[in-house]
């Protein structure tokens, strides 16, 4: 097997449009500024455009799980319109995920974290209630049983 150039991997004036098997196209770039030919030029991914505003405009300031969520489905559709490279996606959708597990720590240092560690238990578990209704004493809740004349 003939071993690859380092030319043929990468040539500045070609389309640098691969297929799915691999090969490259043959036409010549459209202009300087571009890495693609004319044909090309619309597949071309325009990581140039700043996003910012789209991902964050129902975010809150990423201090709470609802507004992640709302940049990741901002996120979703750009990637599934083609406005967004899948690696500039995946790398924002990370950095998006080390926020969300941010924010229980940050809802603990700020005091939000409440724990009730006395709860009362629910009304069926009260047997004293049962056994007075049982014996015709709705009204009474004490633990004695009526006495009976």
């Amino acid at each position: 097997m003939k071993p690859k150039s380092p030319s043929s991997d990468f040539t500045p004036e070609r389309c640098q449009h691969r297929t799915r098997t691999g090969r490259q196209c043959r036409s010549l770039v459209a202009d300087a500024n571009s890495s693609f030919c004319a044909a090309h030029a619309g597949s071309e991914p325009r990581d140039s455009e700043d996003f910012r505003v789209a991902l964050t405009r129902h975010a809150y300031d990423f201090q709470r799980s609802q507004g992640v969520n709302n940049s990741l489905a901002v996120l979703y559709n750009l990637l599934a319109e083609g406005r967004i490279s899948p690696r500039r996606a995946a790398v924002i959708a990370y950095v998006d995920s080390l926020i969300l597990r941010t924010l229980p720590a940050m809802a603990k240092e700020d005091g939000h974290t409440s724990i009730i560690l006395d709860m009362p238990g629910p009304e069926r578990d009260r047997p004293d209630r049962d056994r007075s209704e049982r014996d015709g004493n709705a009204g009474a809740h004490s633990p004695e049983p009526a006495l009976r004349s």
